[in-house]
């Protein structure tokens, strides 16, 4: 999923509710999915994500992520799932 800000009308919040498998990212292995959440370039770029994301938050079981949007300041993407026998199953919403 590519860098995004999720805006559209009046939206205020974005939800992620992870149904992944509980073993997702154990024993060392990376399985990817993490949502990534991105600051502004610099405070004077608005529209315009950083680079590199300030945080990674990657899934789990019976997980609900709430994360607020903004018009031209909160970015987010999805990091590339590396296990194809595994989905990344989740419900997303605002």
């Amino acid at each position: 999923l590519l860098c995004q800000d999720d805006v559209i009308g009046t939206r205020k919040v974005s939800y992620i509710f992870y149904l992944v498998d509980s073993n997702w990212n154990e024993g060392g292995k990376c399985d990817g999915g993490d949502l990534r959440l991105y600051p502004l370039k610099d405070e004077h770029s608005l529209g315009t994500p950083a680079d590199v994301p300030s945080k990674s938050i990657p899934p789990k079981w019976n997980q609900l992520v709430l994360f607020g949007v903004s018009p031209g300041k909160s970015f987010h993407d999805v990091e590339e799932v590396y296990n194809e026998y595994a989905p990344r199953l989740s419900i997303s919403g605002w």
